[in-house]
């Protein structure tokens, strides 16, 4: 399997340069478990301020394998864990938010991201959360 997930980081109350601090944290975690992910440029969403806790930043994160998704549930989760925001996780047309890493938590990402290069619109309603 080989799919191709987005990562989009909030924090309550951030702004753009936490925010940017965040993703190169995560970034540089996420590639230290040797995965392939890469920023993404993401425009401002319309009417918003600088400095408003509505700011996001984004990463691509390739998957291949299961190594590779086990790898990035730990990653995330261990970078959720002192923080007091959330991690959106879309592959297709399809996403599931995070904000604090329980072990069902962890298991249900595993087995939705396993399905994420067999995605569909048919099949949203095995959405995790749907």
């Amino acid at each position: 399997m080989t799919a191709v997930v987005v990562l989009e980081i909030a924090e309550n109350g951030a702004d753009a340069a936490r925010l940017d601090l965040l993703s190169r944290r995560l970034l540089r975690d996420l590639r230290d478990l040797g995965l392939d992910a890469e920023r993404l440029a993401v425009a401002p969403p319309a009417g918003a301020k600088s400095g408003t806790s509505g700011a996001v930043t984004s990463l691509v994160v390739g998957l291949a394998g299961t190594q590779a998704l086990v790898a990035m549930i730990n990653g995330l989760f261990g970078w959720l864990g002192p923080r007091r925001g959330n991690v959106k996780i879309s592959c297709g047309d399809r996403s599931i938010e995070l904000s604090a890493a329980t072990p069902a938590e962890g298991q249900r990402l595993f087995e939705w991201l396993q399905t994420c290069d067999r995605q569909n619109p048919e099949t949203d309603a095995e959405r995790p959360g749907a």
